[in-house]
């Protein structure tokens, strides 16, 4: 790692932290996320560790350190390739607590032993306890990579993939053939007397673009996360677009609007902007359903014109806001027509919305100046 020139590694290593930062405050619901979040975690308390170190011109226990506190790292990231392979999501914590366990004990052997060598304890002269823990790093590390490329492997050929889940598997694939081979190619490094803590420039490099590439992937969910809580996620922007449409029917017809624990309900586990989109539709639907007896009869009914359609609730509303009785007549269905699929009945709304203000206008002057007259 030191052969890396400074800024591009401290460039890299901000990265992951911007990124780890996010994640902990926005993504971090489900196991396989919060794992990513912790493996990323003890990855820069590693790096870091490393950095002082190195820093203070401890060459030697500079990448002792990051291979110990590295070890609950990789113990987070088997857990994650294991989730990804198949095990059982609902035993994950439990399974998870034998794993830390594992790298806790590793870790702490690493750095015991790295902190009796730095006392000058000649600890090398009973066994070669370096090259014992990277070469168990390494073999832990290719383990989990060949596990992840062949989740990634089974996931492409059993389904047809999204093209979002297309870039994700097809990356985490790269990802995990990337790291069973490094650490294959490291191991017989080391096996030929190459010091394990020198991989040399390329591999360096190709150890941080790797980490650099991966953390750019586990961003993704921080970006749509970012953009749900900013309303700039479709969903948000469809609740833009209908939110005066709503505001108005729900005005007229207030008894349609839910308590905010019915939507969240109906809706578990989705971003803020899709529950308050699935909210927002809902009521005015519910409003379109009210309204239809207060629909005025004069007015044509052309089911195909949205703008008529908006003309017609416009004078329902505006009728329901001045307390006048519904119309006695058999109920119509060209208010609120009904659609079975939500993509069209999202669309249909959202024309409807942005007819809305003109119609509005329009049947406020009409029923004002028969008020007057």
């Amino acid at each position: 790692m030191h052969d890396l020139p400074v800024p591009i590694a401290v460039a890299v290593v901000a990265f992951v932290v911007a990124i780890a930062s996010g994640r902990w405050l926005l993504v971090n619901d489900t196991p396989i996320d919060r794992l990513i979040n912790r493996a990323l975690g003890w990855d820069i308390a590693g790096m870091l560790a490393y950095g002082f170190a190195a820093w203070l011109g401890a060459a030697t226990l500079a990448p002792r350190l990051f291979l110990g506190i590295g070890a609950m790292a990789m113990a987070n990231v088997y857990g994650f390739t294991k989730l990804l392979d198949g095990a059982d999501p609902g035993t994950a914590v439990q399974r998870q607590r034998k794993y830390d366990a594992v790298g806790g004990i590793a870790g702490t052997i690493v750095l015991a032993c790295a902190s009796v060598d730095l006392a000058g304890v000649p600890i090398d002269s009973i066994f070669d306890w370096d090259a014992t823990a990277w070469a168990a790093s390494q073999m832990f590390t290719a383990y989990s990579g060949l596990l992840m490329a062949r989740a990634c492997v089974r996931e492409l050929r059993a389904t047809q993939p999204t093209p979002q889940e297309l870039l994700t598997y097809s990356a985490l694939l790269v990802v995990g053939s990337y790291s069973f081979l490094a650490s294959v190619i490291s191991a017989v490094r080391t096996a030929n007397g190459i010091p394990p803590d020198d991989p040399g420039l390329a591999w360096t490099i190709g150890t941080f673009a790797t980490l650099a590439s991966l953390t750019a992937l586990i961003a993704v969910p921080l970006v749509i996360a970012v953009l749900a809580r900013s309303g700039l996620d479709r969903a948000g922007r469809h609740c833009r677009r209908l939110r005066p449409l709503w505001q108005d029917l729900t005005a007229a017809v207030p008894e349609v609007v839910l308590f905010p624990d019915e939507s969240s309900s109906s809706r578990q586990g989705a971003p803020e902007s899709a529950s308050r989109l699935y909210r927002m539709t809902v009521e005015i639907w519910d409003a379109l359903l009210h309204l239809k007896q207060h629909a005025p009869d004069e007015l044509p009914d052309l089911r195909a014109d949205v703008s008529e359609q908006a003309l017609r609730i416009a004078y329902a509303a505006q009728a329901k806001i001045d307390g006048r009785p519904p119309a006695v007549r058999q109920p119509r269905d060209d208010v609120g027509l009904g659609v079975g699929d939500r993509t069209a009945g999202l669309r249909y709304l959202r024309e409807l919305a942005r007819e809305w203000p003109k119609a509005r206008a329009r049947a406020s002057a009409d029923l004002r100046g028969e008020r007057v007259r």
